[in-house]
């Protein structure tokens, strides 16, 4: 029945993830490359993300092709800011808050799915759908959590305490959301 349903033969293994280094430099590097972004002025922090994101998955044993496909993660970045960009322009106003913060990282989140066909290549038990839900928690995390507590505390939290500390929380949170993505996805099938 497992080989029909094209389940694994036991449960996913989720906290193993937490003892492997690729892990903490997935769930870290990208907020390293936030605050080092945010000094110089946060213009290299597509940049500095993807090479966040390249030496975490470089440490990982099981990837089996060369990195220089992660490389493609930066036309998703293009992609991604230009349309917020765009939204942006459009929505500047205090009125359109939510939905500006429902767009970022909705369409942050949603472009990040493209990358399942990256990792597919990269390694060679990737089960697919895994990245995606992770990809798609991450964003409703970040949704709930800014726009709840733009509701829940407004005009009360200083934009510094937003920028420098709750804003890398919820980056170490849905870095570690995704972690677990690839984690799960990358467990082999029925033991092989």
């Amino acid at each position: 029945m497992n080989r029909v349903m094209n389940l694994p033969t036991q449960a996913p293994d989720i906290r193993s993830a937490f003892r492997k280094k690729w892990f903490w430099l997935w769930a870290l590097l990208p907020i390293g490359a936030y605050y080092i972004s945010w000094l110089l002025m946060m213009m290299p922090f597509p940049v500095f993300l993807v090479i966040g994101q390249w030496l975490a998955l470089e440490s990982f044993q099981k990837k089996k092709k060369p990195m220089i496909l992660w490389l493609l993660n930066l036309g998703t970045l293009l992609i991604t800011g230009l349309i917020i960009t765009f939204l942006i322009e459009k929505m500047w106003t205090n009125k359109y808050d939510n939905y500006l913060i429902f767009f970022l990282f909705g369409t942050y989140y949603l472009f990040q799915c493209f990358n399942e066909w990256i990792f597919f290549k990269l390694f060679p038990s990737w089960r697919f759908g895994y990245w995606s839900a992770a990809n798609l928690i991450a964003a409703v995390v970040w949704i709930v959590v800014l726009m709840g507590g733009k509701h829940a505390l407004p005009f009360t939290v200083k934009q510094e305490y937003v920028l420098w500390f709750i804003i890398p929380l919820l980056g170490i949170i849905s870095n570690s959301i995704t972690g677990l993505g690839i984690h799960i996805a990358t467990q082999t099938r029925y033991g092989l």
